[in-house]
């Protein structure tokens, strides 16, 4: 996007400016780390149901049940964590809509 002063100058062959779409752009869903621990919590939940599993099948019913219950707070916890930030997410994409009503580059260039 070319510059003239401190007024940007929109692309002259109407080719969409991807710096300024609203939409999530490639690589940005691996790019945001919010949900991170949300998916470290399921994965921590996940892989303790395993030695769980195998616990009650050696008849080690004490260890068994701390273990399922340690898998049980991580999943419910993980899985709360990716639904408060999916909401958080899908919130703020309404919010930066309703908030820009025209094209990024008309408040930047100046009138004719």
């Amino acid at each position: 996007m070319a510059s003239d002063g401190m007024w940007e100058i929109p692309p002259l062959d109407d080719a969409p400016d991807i710096a300024r779409t609203t939409g999530p752009q490639p690589g940005a869903t691996m790019a945001d780390t919010r949900n991170w621990a949300g998916f470290v919590l399921v994965g921590i939940g996940l892989l303790t149901v395993i030695p769980a599993v195998a616990l009650v099948a050696l008849g080690v019913q004490g260890w068994a049940l701390l273990v399922a219950v340690i898998a049980c707070v991580a999943l419910s916890t993980g899985a709360a964590l990716l639904v408060f930030q999916w909401r958080n997410q899908r919130a703020r994409q309404q919010r930066s809509s309703a908030d820009e009503p025209y094209a990024a580059w008309q408040a930047s260039v100046p009138p004719s």
